[in-house]
């Protein structure tokens, strides 16, 4: 008796090729090429088998090509084909589709897919070889011929795949892009949750030209001219009426599945698919890892490399370097793996190159634990806040009013004159903790007046004002990677005139010395003076402005006996304030340094990398597994073959 096979490696999956196929038609696995001829006898009757099939519509993010080929469900020879540069020259409109798509983590990619197929139908009853080709059996003119596979089953129906893809090569989109959801504000990855509000967002976000569209479909092709006219496409097709044509093919190799082929004769090799899917994986894997090391090497300005120009060059020469490990490793892989979808078994540098890059996963993820972080903050961008810093700071006088602290003498400035002095200073409104962490601006406003006769009565009061939050609503931009450098802002200090320790260099040469070294070490990022006429009342002061501090409006008399209840300030000017930040990520780089070796298989991190980065780039890379039914029960003439129902073939290997 003939045991059954029940090897899921002995079914081929394929992908319809643009020429005319069908079952009965043969297919050769060394030239990966369809052949146009029966060499089988098949009759018309068909059974439904299990697989892939019914109703979908899904949006989907996608960041690598072994990502897209499994939202695509291509069959695993064409997904190894297509990673090895081996895609046959009449590849379907499908194939054609994902082999232009180009995707890693540098580019945002949304796809959007529909199908509506039927059930896998199979040949029904025995397959027989004409009589013509019985004596070509064995002879290299059958394969040339007849193909070493032929196909038996046959799945129709509708589908539409299109993909939105940005290049962002700019932080401003890339801060508009993380301030609306599409993006994490640290990783700058596609947010998993994406649909048609999504690709709206980023066509808010980058100007049309920067997106690129890519559409095929069953029944037709085409490139959609607008965002606008891909979602019309992607909305209407499901309910439009068109043609089914095959989105999938089933074969096995003729000595397996034809009744009156001659035993001992194998001719189709075993392959392992399970295997040559995680050679692909590794390949689209390496791929990825150039692309995005060629964006970095070309667009390091988008990059946290550290924050000073030795440190920069040092990251970008480690990036080139892993560069081309990746294109060696994926050279020698291309050139070792070529055939290993023809005749696994028969080829040791397979079995070799699955052990070496089985774990693939691990090797990604420590490959890009390396990569710098993506700003996705505009923290170096010139940024004025001198507007904010003054509505701020005006809203804060509002309430001085009243609340001056009478430091010298009575509580009336007896009718001037009056001198005014304030000063200015801006930090960051560090309270412990990281120092990176800080999110506000703090000002420090101290205002002075004094009565310049009889008992010098003294008002003062001191302001510490929280002018600007990094955290705080910026429309269309995030400054969540920001943090403060220095004192926070780009504003020039500003000391008292030494000529006000004048009187002391006559009396005592070091008073005067110790007096001007104050003076030097007092440092304010705006200065205000003036002195009234007699009887002031409310005044603006305007003229000895220094620093960001331009002009301030306040009263400084009244006609009472008791000033307290008038004194205080209305207004407030100021120059530009320039904010001076620093990227958190570019602080963090500077702590990095390159690997001893680096022509390993696995880096190990000067810097410990971020769960959460390393997990989802894992989620992301990892295989899934196909959506094909599980089978619990078959039709006669089926058996249940990996969950699904599939022809009982004549004989195993």
């Amino acid at each position: 008796m003939v045991p059954t096979a029940f090897a899921a490696d002995q079914y081929l999956e394929l992908e319809p090729p643009k020429t005319l196929t069908g079952r009965g038609y043969g297919y050769n696995s060394v030239s990966r090429e369809f052949v146009l001829r029966q060499c089988v006898q098949v009759g018309a009757a068909v059974v439904d088998g299990s697989g892939a099939s019914g109703d979908e519509f899904k949006f989907s993010s996608v960041v690598s090509n072994s990502q897209l080929a499994d939202e695509m469900n291509l069959a695993v020879n064409t997904k190894f084909s297509a990673s090895m540069g081996l895609v046959s020259a009449n590849a379907s409109s499908k194939v054609d589709f994902f082999q232009s798509t180009k995707t890693n983590f540098n580019t945002h990619t949304i796809l959007a897919k529909y199908h509506n197929v039927e059930p896998m139908k199979f040949t029904a009853g025995d397959i027989n070889l004409k009589p013509e080709y019985l004596a070509m059996i064995g002879t290299p003119a059958f394969r040339q011929q007849c193909g070493d596979y032929v196909l038996i089953g046959e799945q129709k129906g509708r589908w539409f795949f299109g993909t939105v893809q940005l290049s962002v090569r700019d932080t401003a989109t890339e801060s508009k892009l993380a301030a609306s959801g599409v993006i994490g504000v640290e990783y700058a990855t596609m947010n998993a949750e994406v649909g048609v509000s999504t690709i709206n967002k980023l066509k808010q976000a980058s100007s049309t030209q920067d997106l690129e569209i890519h559409v095929t479909s069953s029944g037709s092709n085409s490139a959609s001219l607008s965002v606008d006219q891909f979602l019309q496409q992607v909305q209407s097709f499901p309910g439009q009426n068109g043609p089914k044509q095959t989105f999938k093919l089933m074969a096995v190799p003729y000595e397996d599945i034809v009744a009156n082929w001659p035993v001992g004769n194998p001719l189709a090799p075993i392959t392992s698919e399970q295997k040559l899917t995680k050679l692909a994986e590794a390949a689209w894997g390496l791929t990825a890892l150039i692309d995005d090391s060629d964006f970095m090497i070309q667009n390091a300005k988008l990059f946290a490399l550290g924050t000073t120009p030795a440190k920069r060059d040092a990251r970008v020469a480690f990036i080139k370097a892993r560069r081309t490990y990746y294109q060696t490793q994926l050279a020698d892989m291309r050139n070792r793996a070529r055939d290993c979808d023809v005749d696994w078994a028969g080829k040791p540098a397979c079995e070799s190159l699955y052990n070496t890059w089985k774990d693939f996963e691990d090797f990604v993820v420590g490959e890009y634990d390396q990569f710098p972080m993506r700003y996705v903050s505009e923290c170096y961008a010139s940024r004025d806040v001198g507007d904010n810093i003054q509505t701020k700071l005006r809203t804060a006088l509002a309430t001085t009013n009243g609340q001056f602290s009478n430091t010298k003498g009575d509580r009336e400035m007896g009718g001037g004159p009056v001198n005014f002095s304030a000063n200015l200073t801006f930090k960051s409104d560090h309270t412990g903790g990281d120092p990176l962490d800080t999110r506000k601006l703090l000002s420090t406003l101290k205002i002075r007046m004094e009565e310049s006769k009889a008992d010098h009565t003294t008002f003062e009061t001191t302001l510490k004002t929280p002018v600007f939050d990094l955290a705080g609503p910026t429309p269309g931009e995030t400054l969540a990677q920001c943090s403060y450098k220095g004192t926070g802002v780009k504003a020039e200090t500003v000391s008292p005139d030494p000529a006000v320790c004048a009187g002391l260099k006559l009396i005592n040469k070091k008073a005067y010395e110790d007096c001007v070294e104050g003076m030097q070490n007092l440092k304010y990022h705006g200065m205000l003076s003036g002195k009234t006429g007699e009887d002031p009342r409310t005044e603006t002061f305007n003229k000895n402005s220094r620093g960001v501090l331009t002009s301030m409006k306040c009263t400084v008399d009244s006609n009472a006996s008791n000033d307290t209840s008038m004194i205080g300030c209305q207004s407030i000017d100021l120059r530009s304030v320039p904010l001076d930040l620093v990227n958190r990520q570019d602080v963090v780089a500077d702590k990095w340094v390159a690997p001893k070796q680096i022509d390993v298989k696995k880096l190990k991190p000067a810097i410990k990398p971020s769960m959460q980065r390393s997990n989802a780039l894992r989620k992301v890379m990892t295989s899934k597994s196909g959506f094909a039914a599980k089978a619990s029960r078959c039709a006669e003439g089926l058996v249940s073959v990996a969950g699904q129902c599939l022809p009982k073939l004549k004989k195993s290997r």
